[in-house]
C-alpha cells in the first residue's frame, strides 16, 4: 500500500447561513473556487487530477446534480476530470477524503482532490420532503428522523452533562477561536471570495443585492460570556440545547489535494501530512453525539495507537455536549483537544467541516512540530467518522 500525502489545503471563509456573504452563492461556484486554489497551492496542473470527490450533507438543489463533477467543470479542470458527490451528512467530508486516499493507497490513482461543500442558505430551507419519511422504519425507530437538537438534549440528559457545563465549554471554545484568529491561523487557510450577497433591511424588509468579498469567518463571538449564554432559552422546553451551545448553521467549501507520497517527494512538494486511515462508529440514532468514541477507539486499535502518542485531538463541536461527552470518555487532555476552538464559534457547513478539520489539524501539527492527530466527527443517523493523520 502506498502512503497518501496531503499537499495542499484551502477553504472559503465560513459564512452565516441566510444572513451571511454566501447566502446567494450556488454550490458549484463555491466549490469551484476552492478547487482552483487547491490546485494552485499544490503547484500542479488541474488536468492531472484523476477524480474530484466532494462531501455534501444536503446534495440537492444548489448542491445537487453531482456538484463535484459540475464544480470541476466550472473550475476549468476540463472535460477529462471526473467527479462524484458523497453523502454521510456531517461525516461527508472525511468520507470523501477516505475514498480518495484509498484509491491512491491501492495504486489506482496518483492525484485526487477531496473536498466538501454546503449551501445551507439555498438548500436547507427548500428541501424536497416528498417521500422523506418511510413509515415502517419510522414506527420502528422514530429517532432516525429526529432533529439533531433532540439528539443533543437526550445525550446531555442520558449522560449527566449539565447546561452550565455546556455553556462553560462554549466560553472557552470561543476564546480559543479568538486567539487563533488573532494569530492569523485561520486566515492562512482562507481564500478570499468575491460574490454577491442578499441584504435585507431590518426596518423596511426591503432586499437588495450587494457585491461582497468574504475573507474571514463570520460566526465567532469573542465577547461571549457565561452570563449571556445562561439567558438563552433552550430549543425545547426543559432541554439544555440552545443557540449558544450548538454549532452555527453556515455556508462554505473546502478542498485538499491528495497525492501518492512518493510522487510528492519526487516533485519536491511541501507535504502537509499523511492521511493514514479512517474508521467508522455507529450507535443508536438518538445518541448520535456519542458515536465519536467507538469510531476513534476502533481507529486506534486498527493502527495500534496509544493515547499518549496522540499530539492533537479534534472532536467535532456539533454541540458542546458532543465534545464534552467524547472528551470525557476518551480522556483526551484539554491542552491537546480542539486547541483552536471549533464549529460552535466558527460554524458548521455540514459537508465542508470534515475537510476543514483535516486541513486545519495538519497545519497545527506543523506549527507545533508534532506528529500524530486524530479527528472524530459525528453524523446524523447515529454514526461517526474518525481519521488518523501523521506528519
Amino acid at each position: 500500500m502506498k502512503d497518501v500525502a496531503v499537499v495542499s489545503y484551502c477553504r472559503t471563509g465560513i459564512a452565516k447561513a441566510v444572513r451571511g456573504a454566501l447566502n446567494q452563492t450556488h454550490g458549484i461556484a463555491m466549490a469551484a473556487h476552492v478547487l482552483k486554489e487547491a490546485v494552485v497551492r499544490a503547484k500542479m496542473d488541474a488536468g492531472e487530477v484523476e477524480d474530484v470527490i466532494l462531501g455534501c450533507g444536503l446534495p440537492e438543489g444548489a448542491t445537487g446534480h453531482n456538484v463535484a463533477r459540475n464544480a470541476a467543470l466550472y473550475a476549468g479542470f476540463g472535460e477529462g476530470v471526473p467527479g462524484v458527490t458523497v453523502n454521510r451528512y456531517c461525516g461527508s467530508g472525511l468520507s470523501a477524503a477516505s475514498f480518495a486516499a484509498n484509491r491512491i493507497a491501492a495504486g489506482e490513482a496518483q492525484v485526487m482532490i477531496a473536498g466538501g461543500v454546503e449551501s445551507i442558505s439555498l438548500v436547507q430551507f427548500n428541501l424536497n420532503f416528498n417521500g422523506f419519511f418511510y413509515e415502517p422504519l419510522q414506527q420502528k425507530m422514530p429517532a432516525v428522523w429526529w432533529t439533531m437538537n433532540q439528539t443533543a438534549d437526550l445525550t446531555a440528559q442520558r449522560h449527566g452533562i449539565s447546561r452550565q457545563a455546556l455553556d462553560e465549554y462554549v466560553v472557552g471554545s470561543q476564546q480559543r477561536v479568538a486567539a487563533a484568529m488573532a494569530a492569523g491561523k485561520y486566515g492562512e487557510e482562507i481564500v478570499p471570495f468575491a460574490t454577491k450577497m442578499k441584504v435585507t433591511d431590518k426596518a423596511t424588509k426591503e432586499s437588495r443585492i450587494e457585491d461582497v468579498v468574504l475573507d474571514r469567518d463570520e460566526g465567532p463571538r469573542p465577547d461571549t460570556t457565561l452570563e449571556g449564554l445562561s439567558k438563552l432559552a433552550p430549543v425545547y422546553e426543559g432541554g439544555t440545547t440552545t443557540a449558544g451551545n450548538a454549532s452555527q448553521l453556515s455556508d462554505g467549501a473546502a478542498a485538499i489535494v491528495m497525492m501518492d507520497a512518493d510522487l510528492a517527494v519526487k516533485r519536491g512538494l511541501p507535504i502537509l501530512g499523511l492521511f493514514r486511515g479512517m474508521q467508522l462508529g455507529a450507535v443508536a440514532p438518538e445518541d448520535m453525539s456519542t458515536a465519536i468514541t467507538p469510531a476513534i477507539r476502533k481507529l486506534m486499535a486498527h493502527h495500534k495507537l496509544g493515547k499518549d502518542e496522540i499530539d492533537l485531538w479534534e472532536l467535532h463541536e456539533a454541540y458542546a455536549v458532543t465534545t464534552l461527552y467524547n472528551q470525557r470518555e476518551l480522556e483526551t487532555p484539554w491542552e491537546k483537544t480542539n486547541v483552536n476552538g471549533g464549529a460552535i464559534a466558527l460554524g458548521h457547513p455540514y459537508g465542508m467541516s470534515g475537510i476543514r478539520y483535516l486541513g486545519s489539524t495538519l497545519l497545527e501539527l506543523g506549527r507545533r512540530k508534532a506528529k500524530k492527530a486524530l479527528i472524530g466527527v459525528c453524523t446524523a443517523g447515529g454514526m461517526a467518522t474518525a481519521a488518523y493523520l501523521e506528519r
